[in-house]
C-alpha cells in the first residue's frame, strides 16, 4: 500500500512535470475557450478574423446569415417567384423568403449587392435608415443579374423593400454590427472574403455544383427543400439553396459565371 507521504510525493513529481512540459511549449500556444455567461455562447479566444459555419439549412429555418469579419462582400439572392405574397393559391413561391437571406448580420465595411434569380421580372431595391428614409436604390436589377452594391459603413439595423406583385412588398432587413468577433457564435478562422447564395432544381445538382466549382467557385453547404409550389414542369419538386464563396476572385467575373448559370435554369 502507497503511504501518504509517497503519494504526496509522487504528486509532487507530477506537477513539476506538467509545469516543465507547459513552459516547454510555451504559454502562448494554448487556445483557452472563455465561457460567456450571458448567452451560453461559446467563443474562441485569440480569434481576430472569425467566420461562423456556414450551414444552408440553417439558412433556410432561420432566414438570417451571420458574417465574420473576413467578409467583404455579400450577395443576397432574390430567389425566383419571390415576388408573390403568403398564402396564394398553390402557394406560387418555392420558399417562404422574399429574400435569401431574408436577414443578414454583417460587420462595418461590408458591401452588399443582390443578385436577380426571380425569372423575367426586373427588381428595384430601397434600402431604408432606421427613421424611414432612403440610404441606398440599386437601381432596375435585370433578371439573373446582379445590383449595384453598397458598403455599410454604420451600425444598425437597415429594412429594405422591393415591389413585387400588386400590393407584395418584398422585406429584408441587415443589421450591421462593429467588426467585433467576440459576438459571433463557433468561430473559426476562414480563407473566403465574398459570400452569396444560390437556388437550382436539385434533379441537376451535379451538373449545377460542377459548373459551379468549375468557374472557380466554392460550395460552402447545400440544403435540399420541398418547395411551396409542389413540382412545376421541368423543375421538380425538391430545390437546393447553395451558399458559395470565393477569395481574391474578382466578383464581376463570379457573377458572369453565375448568371450563365442562372439563365439557363428551367425556371420560369
Amino acid at each position: 500500500m502507497i503511504s501518504t507521504r509517497n503519494s504526496i510525493v509522487i504528486m509532487g513529481l507530477f506537477l513539476i512535470s506538467a509545469l516543465l512540459f507547459v513552459q516547454s511549449i510555451g504559454w502562448n500556444s494554448i487556445t483557452f475557450a472563455q465561457s460567456d455567461t450571458s448567452n451560453n455562447n461559446t467563443i474562441v479566444s485569440n480569434n481576430n478574423n472569425g467566420q461562423p459555419n456556414i450551414v444552408t439549412e440553417d439558412l433556410f429555418n432561420t432566414k438570417t446569415m451571420t458574417l465574420g469579419s473576413n467578409v467583404k462582400h455579400l450577395v443576397i439572392l432574390i430567389p425566383n417567384e419571390g415576388h408573390h405574397d403568403e398564402g396564394e393559391d398553390n402557394e406560387a413561391r418555392f420558399l417562404d423568403q422574399h429574400f435569401v437571406p431574408e436577414n443578414a448580420v454583417i460587420n462595418t465595411g461590408t458591401t452588399v449587392s443582390w443578385f436577380n434569380g426571380d425569372v423575367g421580372h426586373e427588381r428595384t431595391i430601397n434600402v431604408l435608415n432606421s427613421d424611414g428614409t432612403l440610404l441606398f436604390n440599386t437601381g432596375e436589377i435585370q433578371d439573373s443579374q446582379m445590383s449595384t452594391s453598397h458598403t455599410f459603413t454604420n451600425p444598425g439595423t437597415y429594412e429594405y423593400e422591393a415591389e413585387g406583385d400588386p400590393g407584395v412588398t418584398m422585406e429584408g432587413t441587415i443589421t450591421v454590427v462593429e467588426n467585433n468577433n467576440s459576438s459571433i457564435i463557433n468561430s473559426s478562422p476562414s480563407n473566403f472574403d465574398t459570400v452569396g447564395v444560390f437556388m437550382v432544381p436539385t434533379q441537376g445538382i451535379d451538373s449545377y455544383l460542377s459548373e459551379i466549382t468549375n468557374a472557380g467557385i466554392t460550395v460552402e453547404s447545400t440544403h435540399d427543400f420541398e418547395d411551396l409550389r409542389g413540382g412545376q414542369k421541368g423543375t421538380g419538386d425538391v430545390q437546393t439553396l447553395i451558399i458559395w464563396s470565393t477569395s481574391g476572385k474578382d466578383l464581376t467575373e463570379t457573377i458572369s459565371s453565375l448568371s450563365e448559370i442562372s439563365l439557363d435554369l428551367p425556371y420560369s
